[in-house]
């Protein structure tokens, strides 16, 4: 029974298990990177591996103190399929609604799919990487556990709105980290923290409406190649980006698709359908 029962310890336990694993992980590969001269796509997808196998650990170390735990933070099981095949088409649907806007309203010019062997294999595996690195390990502590163990204590609108705030305390945390063992800057922007916190609001409807910590991993993954490989033409590659275009000022398509049509119009969209879920669930009790 006391696994029911919010605790501030075990909330403030898995913020610092998320926050040393990021900074373990992207330590270990910084290191390969700048000492041991690795191929920067192979250092960050180790950096995955650590970071996603220190998950699992955790996972399954919580696994035989709560059997359900999977269930529980939405990582088995699906609570309806209309819902899920609907959270896993809205971000695509978004991405194209996004694209096609740009361009017949003037925001863009000179569109070219740029779909060649090099391009296709650079997203693949930036996709692995962004699945082991990014998307699964966050998802499942800061929407999974985090927001689990803030739902036995808050309202839902109240846990929505405390686990970005959260969510954007891993890399401060991260960066304090950095700063105080390697000497780096520390720096926090406020569109840094703005993206941060739209973009944890969307992310926990992706889940509220689906049940399913699989529609966010998807959603987080669409995100950031959108943003890396589209949005901004290649931000790793110069010469490597899914779609060339002509801006009518620079940053616009990282401002209007992967801002506003992907995060913004995710919580648009999302609000509308759970608040009309809510409704047809009242009438029809009533």
């Amino acid at each position: 029974m006391e696994s029911w029962k919010f605790r501030v310890s075990r909330l403030f336990l898995y913020f610092i298990l998320v926050s040393v694993f990021l900074f373990v992980s992207g330590t270990v590969g910084r290191y390969l990177i700048e000492t041991m001269n690795m191929d920067r796509k192979v250092a960050i997808l180790l950096q995955g591996v650590i970071f996603t196998g220190l998950t699992l650990l955790v996972l399954y170390i919580l696994r035989g103190k709560s059997p359900n735990i999977f269930k529980s933070i939405g990582l088995k099981g699906v609570k309806s399929t209309p819902k899920m095949i609907i959270g896993m088409m809205l971000p695509f649907i978004l991405l194209g609604l996004g694209i096609l806007t740009a361009y017949l309203f003037g925001g863009i010019e000179n569109l070219k799919l740029n779909l060649t062997t090099g391009v296709f294999i650079s997203i693949l595996i930036n996709t692995l990487t962004a699945f082991l690195y990014e998307a699964f390990p966050e998802e499942v502590f800061i929407r999974g556990l985090i927001f689990e163990e803030l739902q036995k204590k808050f309202r839902f609108f109240t846990a929505l709105i405390l686990q970005p705030f959260i969510f954007i305390g891993v890399p401060i945390t991260v960066i304090a980290m950095e700063s105080i063992f390697f000497d780096k800057p520390f720096a926090i922007t406020i569109d840094y923290f703005i993206l941060l916190f739209a973009f944890g609001i969307a992310l926990q409807l992706y889940r509220a409406y689906t049940g399913s910590l699989w529609t966010n991993i998807l959603f987080h993954i669409v995100y950031l190649e959108v943003v890396r490989y589209i949005a901004l033409g290649g931000v790793y590659e110069s010469d490597v980006a899914l779609l060339e275009f002509d801006e009518t000022f620079e940053g616009f398509m990282s401002l209007y698709l992967s801002f506003l049509f992907i995060i913004v119009l995710s919580i648009v969209m999302l609000s509308v359908l759970i608040l009309t879920d809510k409704k047809i669930t009242q009438n029809r009790s009533s």
